[in-house]
């Protein structure tokens, strides 16, 4: 049976990428201030770039063996009933303790909140000796949920906060989501059958965590000197939507611990049940929402920011978990669960995983 290979951790790219972003966003605020109307024309880089972004993010993820999940029938459960009920009702609860007089924010927050991660938290998860072959068989079934759930918590939730045109929705759903969750299906399998597993999450892997997070930047930029212009009152916010996403981060982490002491998880599953819980796809959220939301910049902004909050979170996480693993578990539970699956992480995340 092949051994689990560790990574090595984080890439210069994921270490960095808050920095990156924020650059990003000063940049296109920067040439929206420059070019003025001129720069709307940047509006099919935006359209084009997400769609890019999505599909490089749902391309590696199989998800032809959903049933994998389920021989570990409690946890499973636990981690989905978490990521696709609780998590929504408690970002709606969230904003409107904190955002209710904003609404442009409310919806970003709770658009940043909804997705869960489909690959960035499997490096956390193997940091904190987690999970990871549990973790793994969770993607098909994250993403399929939030593709198939994401037109009902559009229209539920931010509905109630900013109107919302049904046929852009459905054109942002199914142009944002569903056509690359296909187009990656299709192309994952054509390149095995070509050039078999080994090469696609390896070199093909490592190439599009390489691309993704580029490709996301151009994004930005793009998206932000296309919109309508920030100003300084909007610009103070930030820290208001940061402080938000970070008490997310830090309720969602008492509420796996909670799960997992009151479920008697192990040491290993509640790892992964902690990060699956808290790490966020905000890339496939940012498509539907420059479309569905056009000339929110401010419903971009909070979803952008998330991420810039949830590496440092997510790194802490990692560390409180390995500091309480002897305290909270036995010592018996602390070491890694059985490994039956046959994976090789540093292969199957490619290096560098994006959330």
């Amino acid at each position: 049976m092949e051994k689990l290979t560790r990574s090595h951790g984080l890439s210069v790219g994921d270490e960095t990428k808050p920095v990156i972003l924020i650059a990003a966003i000063l940049v296109g605020i920067l040439l929206n201030r420059l070019l003025g109307a001129g720069a709307s024309g940047l509006l099919w880089v935006v359209q084009l770039g997400v769609f890019f972004v999505i599909l490089a993010v749902m391309l590696p993820v199989e998800i032809t063996d959903v049933s994998r999940a389920f021989r570990k029938v409690k946890p499973t459960a636990l981690a989905l009933f978490t990521n696709f009920v609780v998590i929504p009702a408690f970002a709606w609860a969230l904003g409107w303790l904190f955002l209710r007089n904003q609404p442009d924010l409310w919806a970003g927050v709770i658009l940043y909140t909804l997705t869960p991660c489909i690959g960035w938290y499997l490096i956390f998860t193997d940091l904190a000796e987690g999970d990871v072959a549990w973790g793994m068989a969770l993607l098909p079934w994250n993403i399929t949920l939030q593709v198939a759930l994401m037109p009902l918590y559009l229209y539920f939730l931010i509905g109630q906060l900013i109107p919302l045109d049904l046929p852009t929705l459905a054109q942002s759903v199914v142009l944002y989501l569903i056509l690359p969750f296909a187009l990656a299906y299709v192309l994952q399998k054509a390149i095995i059958a070509r050039r078999g597993r080994e090469y696609f999450f390896g070199p093909v892997k490592h190439v599009l965590g390489q691309v993704k997070l580029w490709a996301l930047v151009v994004v930005i930029v793009a998206m932000f000197a296309s919109q309508s212009a920030l100003g300084a009152g909007d610009l103070a916010r930030v820290a208001l939507i940061i402080g938000v996403i970070a008490l997310f981060f830090i309720v969602m982490f008492g509420v796996a611990l909670g799960l997992g002491k009151a479920f008697r998880l192990g040491y290993a599953e509640n790892v992964t049940l902690a990060f699956t819980t808290t790490a966020r796809n905000s890339e496939a959220v940012i498509g539907v929402a420059v479309r569905a939301f056009p000339g929110h910049p401010l419903v971009y902004l909070a979803i952008i920011l998330g991420p810039i909050v949830e590496l440092p979170a997510l790194l802490l996480i990692a560390r409180l978990l390995l500091h309480l693993r002897d305290r909270l578990w036995q010592p018996l539970q602390g070491s890694r669960s059985d490994r039956s699956e046959s994976i090789t992480l540093s292969s199957r995340t490619g290096g560098s995983v994006s959330s």
